[in-house]
């Protein structure tokens, strides 16, 4: 029998103080660009009660739900995603504006997924949400915060793929399509099955403009001239208006300059329950997800009593850090500035705080038995380098990247250290 106790549940996993120091990286370089932007940091239980994921627009099928039930037996779950969590809070605690509302959030989420398969069950998002403002250039400000993240974290080789849901609610409509048959057709188009579609297509009684454009969905991606090459007098006020918003987000990032990492594709109909117009992912190579997406969600807020418009984004910070660690794009994580070894502990532990205050990170030797041993440890953790108290109070300064040592006065050092501290340095003492 296992012993439970050695291991962490399926699709969980303990993160080393390596790959914490990549993920703390990460997220900050992100909360950075988001903050840059206005976005201010909020934060929501990692428990919610189950009603908030089983309304028409944020239901979840209950298999990726992890349920369990509170002392009065009301049924709980680990939140599955951010945003509806955020969008419950936002409807009962901010209503009230003013808006334009600006949050960044940054947490785990909680999803199951079949044992085969390698995605994990617990994983990490950063993202932001633009509240109670709807035009194209709040569906621009989204997906340039997802970019430019991207880019500090320092990612280059990505590709934006900007869709539009109310494109093929449009079509849908247009062609007087029962549920039943829109949703066959939209998983159709969403695995890019033209032949299938095709088939599906045929026996249905529906205006030949339709059919066709349904079919050429899957292939439809690229840049502008997807959009300038459809006939828009066929289109009804739907599908129309869609189309004008991708073109006015498409002129928007252009004129930014940031053409060469957006694209249009049509076929992305995911989620069109949820989303009510912009959508968009982020891809990568090296991955088989989207390390990032996101659209606009009118119509969330509204299910929790506030008829507010919204659009936001996440960014997969696991995925992410597997691709820049793939890709060699994210440095490893350095140990300490300094080891400060010596038997006089009083004056150890006055370098050590002068040391500290002066921006340094100095950690002190508590176990080596010679100096020889405190270099060997600073050595096999990245410590840069030494600092050696002598018995007649000088001071030694091994440099671990080139062997040279520096001696010293312990008053010298203090002083040196001291004038550090006042300097307005940014400290990179590496």
């Amino acid at each position: 029998m296992s012993n439970w106790r050695l291991y962490t549940p399926e699709g969980t996993t303990d993160l080393l103080p390596k790959q914490c120091a990549e993920k703390t990286a990460v997220e900050s370089e992100i909360s950075d660009v988001f903050s840059s932007y206005g976005y201010q940091v909020v934060e929501t239980p990692v428990m919610q009660f189950y009603d908030a994921y089983d309304t028409p627009i944020s239901k979840m099928e209950q298999e990726i739900l992890y349920k369990f039930f509170d002392k009065e037996g009301r049924i709980m779950v680990l939140r599955p995603d951010v945003t509806t969590s955020l969008a419950r809070m936002v409807a009962t605690k901010l209503s009230g504006g003013p808006f334009p509302l600006r949050l960044q959030y940054s947490g785990k989420v909680f999803r199951y997924v079949e044992s085969y398969s390698s995605v994990q069950r617990e994983f990490c998002q950063s993202g932001i949400e633009l509240l109670g403002v709807k035009n194209s250039m709040a569906d621009c400000e989204v997906i340039l915060c997802a970019m430019e993240a991207l880019l500090a974290c320092g990612l280059e080789n990505f590709q934006i793929e900007i869709g539009q849901v109310e494109f093929f609610k449009g079509l849908v409509e247009q062609a007087s399509l029962s549920e039943e048959d829109a949703e066959a057709i939209r998983q159709l188009i969403d695995k890019k099955d033209t032949l299938a579609l095709r088939e599906y297509l045929k026996p249905l009684s529906i205006p030949k403009t339709c059919r066709d454009m349904m079919i050429k969905l899957p292939a439809w991606f690229g840049g502008i001239e997807v959009i300038q090459q459809i006939d828009a007098a066929c289109l009804n006020d739907q599908s129309r208006s869609a189309l004008e918003n991708l073109k006015a987000i498409y002129q928007i990032l252009t004129d930014c300059g940031y053409e060469k990492y957006i694209s249009i594709d049509l076929s992305l109909v995911k989620g069109i329950n949820c989303y009510t117009g912009m959508i968009f992912k982020g891809i990568t190579h090296g991955v088989g997800f989207p390390i990032c997406s996101g659209g606009r969600y009118d119509g969330l807020l509204g299910e929790f009593g506030a008829e507010i418009p919204a659009v936001g984004m996440a960014i997969g910070t696991d995925r992410l850090i597997s691709v820049l660690i793939r890709q060699e794009l994210i440095d490893l994580p350095q140990g300490s500035d300094l080891l400060v070894y010596g038997r006089d502990h009083t004056q150890c532990f006055k370098i050590l705080t002068a040391l500290r205050q002066a921006g340094y990170t100095a950690e002190h030797d508590l176990s080596s038995s010679s100096y020889d041993e405190a270099v060997s440890f600073a050595e096999k953790t990245n410590i840069q380098g030494v600092v050696r108290v002598f018995d007649d109070g000088s001071v030694g300064i091994f440099n671990l990247s080139d062997g040279s040592e520096n001696i010293t006065t312990l008053e010298e050092l203090l002083q040196d250290v001291s004038k550090e501290h006042g300097c307005d340095c940014c400290h990179d003492h590496h």
